[in-house]
């Protein structure tokens, strides 16, 4: 089945003769087979109402603090570890870090479905559920270390089986491409599943204790979807190529000489703190989207797949919007202040989104499905920025160093990337304070004075850059 698949949807983009070639390989089938399978997280979708069912509600039903917090702290430890992880690849090689990344993984998430069955099983009274926030917490953390250990050693990984192969239409760097987007593919699968499972334990199971812990088990699905990683990584051979991360000292003179380019640092200040407000935006709207959308569905039956398909098109959009990249790589690095100032100023406005939402219709029956919509709208909004931002910013910082003849050192990429992270951590630190801090108890008035406060925020950091942007790129 999964050749009919490669024949006819993941590798259809290749001419006829080099997927055959590859299904035939079968070193390039396993790999094929690792990138399909190694990021199939059902959990994905519904990460944050799951995260407010274990960690529990310490500010009343449907405060999504604790669980953006600890998404956040997971950006904030994978900074933290992407050296020490880094220098682990070096010394054991691509594979070998791949393979402590997954079982580190498949650990934390039978940490997470432990701690759903716990909460199942013990009385609401018992004293130890209140250890669930710290719990949620310390494995949102250790998730950070596993997605340092994973990240770029699956790059390269995939180009050294590909080159290895010999097989014709492989042997170029772009080939990537193609890995990503069966990566992509993968995921959307178990968005999908993930979602309608859910969706299906909501709508049949109304014992928030059961509920709880049949949904946690989609944790131990995406166990299961990485033992069959496991077993095709085993099957790889490692050429041993060291996957360098620069050292503090490295990030630290990247952005020393990109300073000398006040325009330029500019334009990727915006472009990383937009990417982190989409970051943390696209997994904030899931509580809210999940909320209403249960809400919506115990009066009008036929709405129950409203977060599936919201879920799912979400997905989608991040596609089109790496699509879009695509289509603008070659555009003059002139555009890229008025693209940096669009984003950004595109991302605070739809920060105040829902805020707007809740004072126009304030009071009225229709505000929940108002909400609903504002929600969805973010998810798919925030999702496409997130999708074109990304590989948009580092094709321009690959660009503009070479336009100055290589003066702009290569570790400044990772230092813009550990900037976004931990505009995402920030971010999610301040709105847990918000939430913690608000007198509101109605949820959604609540999360409103949050967002609105948060968007003055992310408007002073942008702030004062904007003067820059009339600087010229070169240094003076």
């Amino acid at each position: 089945m999964f050749d009919w698949l490669l024949r006819h949807v993941l590798l259809r983009g290749l001419p006829s003769e080099t997927a055959e070639a590859c299904i035939r390989h079968p070193e390039v089938s396993a790999l094929l087979r690792f990138r399909f399978a190694y990021l199939f997280a059902f959990h994905a979708p519904v990460l944050v109402p799951l995260l407010e069912l274990l960690g529990g509600q310490p500010s009343g039903p449907g405060d999504p603090s604790l669980s953006v917090l600890s998404l956040g702290l997971a950006s904030l430890t994978m900074v933290l570890a992407d050296v020490p992880t880094g220098f682990y690849a070096d010394r054991h090689g691509s594979k070998a870090a791949l393979r402590l990344g997954l079982l580190a993984t498949n650990v934390i998430m039978m940490g997470f479905l432990a701690l759903g069955v716990v909460r199942a099983l013990l009385p609401a009274s018992s004293g130890l559920l209140g250890l669930g926030a710290a719990v949620v917490l310390l494995l949102e953390a250790s998730i950070g270390v596993s997605l340092a250990l994973l990240s770029g050693a699956d790059t390269v990984l995939f180009l050294q089986v590909a080159k290895r192969s010999g097989i014709p239409g492989l042997l170029h760097s772009s080939f990537e491409g193609v890995g990503s987007s069966i990566r992509y593919l993968g995921t959307m699968v178990a968005v999908l599943i993930g979602s309608l499972l859910y969706d299906l334990a909501t709508r049949l199971l109304p014992e928030v204790a059961v509920r709880t812990a049949v949904q946690s088990g989609l944790f131990g699905l995406t166990v299961l979807a990485e033992v069959v990683a496991l077993f095709q990584l085993a099957k790889l051979h490692d050429d041993h190529s060291p996957v360098r991360r620069p050292g503090l000292r490295e990030l630290a003179a990247g952005f020393a000489a990109i300073l000398r380019f006040p325009r330029f640092f500019a334009e990727m200040w915006l472009l990383s703190m937009a990417a982190a407000v989409a970051l943390f935006a696209v997994y904030l709207v899931q509580s809210p989207l999940s909320r209403l959308a249960t809400q919506l569905a115990s009066q009008v039956p036929w709405l129950w797949p409203t977060y599936t398909l919201v879920a799912v098109l979400g997905y989608y959009a991040c596609s089109v919007g790496s699509q879009r990249y695509a289509r603008h790589r070659g555009e003059s690095l002139a555009v890229v202040p008025q693209r940096s100032l669009g984003l950004a100023g595109l991302s605070w406005l739809l920060l105040l989104l829902l805020p707007l939402c809740l004072w126009l219709f304030d009071g009225s029956a229709l505000r929940s499905g108002i909400l609903l919509g504002g929600a969805a709208v973010l998810c798919l909004a925030y999702n496409y920025i997130r999708g074109f931002i990304e590989p948009y910013s580092a094709a321009t910082l690959i660009r503009f160093m070479q336009e100055q003849g290589g003066q702009v050192p290569v570790s400044v990429i990772s230092g813009f990337n550990s900037l976004k992270r931990g505009a995402h951590f920030g971010y999610s630190a301040v709105f847990y304070l918000l939430q913690q801090r608000s007198q509101r108890t109605d949820p959604d008035a609540r999360l409103s004075q949050s967002l609105t406060w948060l968007a003055l925020g992310f408007l002073l950091v942008c702030l004062p850059v904007l003067g820059s942007l009339r600087s010229p790129k070169t240094a003076e």
